[in-house]
């Protein structure tokens, strides 16, 4: 009796809603923009930054050789999560990585990204890996 009321919930609890699996389906590209109400966890980052150089091959950040890493420039920070080690003020320039390889970025490309701080093995120095983002200009 104990196996079948196991089972029974077990099914009952992994059932769900067509709809929803297929306007999953049909929104991918959504997955990939930055909702209204962003949540910010330790150690992310919300802030808009300027295309400085595109990624034309793979580049070295923290001695791991990273895809589709782009040079930056910081134009506004929206939100900080909290335990960030690395300050990022206004025009501060630097290389980040996309986690997923974005649309064609022209220079001067203005984004909205969340990003994800990481720390190298030298643990003074940190990078930026994208994790979501928004083309505004």
């Amino acid at each position: 009796m104990k196996p079948i009321i196991l089972m029974l919930l077990f099914v009952l609890s992994n059932s769900c809603n067509e709809s929803e699996d297929i306007a999953l389906l049909e929104n991918t590209e959504e997955e990939q923009t930055i909702p209204q109400q962003q949540v910010i966890g330790p150690g992310e980052v919300l802030f808009k930054i300027k295309i400085l150089e595109t990624a034309g091959t793979d580049k070295e950040l923290c001695g791991t050789q990273k895809e589709n890493v782009f040079g930056v420039e910081v134009v506004e920070v929206m939100e900080l999560g909290s335990s960030l080690n690395q300050k990022l003020p206004k025009k501060h320039q630097m290389d980040v990585s996309f986690l997923f390889k974005p649309d064609p970025l022209a220079t001067g490309t203005i984004i909205e990204a969340k990003a994800k701080e990481t720390l190298c093995q030298d643990s003074s120095v940190t990078y930026f890996t994208i994790i979501a983002h928004k083309i505004l200009e």
